[in-house]
């Protein structure tokens, strides 16, 4: 065991520390903001080049922000609405029978 009076929290171990890894994720938060506009341009242009977004040229419905005028029009939407209702699906199965088996434990 040990007998000091300040004990450190795995990561830092003195006020210095902890600002450096404040400094430190403050600075990796940048860069992650930063490439995300990147790659948020790279992603919609690759949605559009694979049929995924309806380019601009086809007025779309639905415009995705920051695509250009690339966006969703009536097939894609619906098919986004069945993947959206199939997931929300899934959840709520998983929740009930999460739910259960913990009733059923307790009991």
């Amino acid at each position: 065991m040990s007998n000091a009076s300040h004990r450190g929290n795995g990561l830092a171990n003195s006020p210095g520390e902890e600002m450096l890894l404040i400094h430190i994720a403050l600075a990796a938060l940048g860069v992650l903001v930063g490439s995300a506009g990147v790659l948020w341009l790279k992603g919609t242009t690759w949605l559009v080049e694979h049929g995924v977004l309806a380019p601009a040229s086809a007025p779309p419905l639905l415009e995705i922000p920051g695509a250009d005028g690339a966006g969703l029009d009536r097939p894609r939407i619906a098919i986004a609405t069945a993947a959206l209702l199939a997931v929300v699906a899934v959840a709520v199965s998983w929740a009930r029978r999460v739910s259960v088996h913990r009733r059923e434990n307790l009991a």
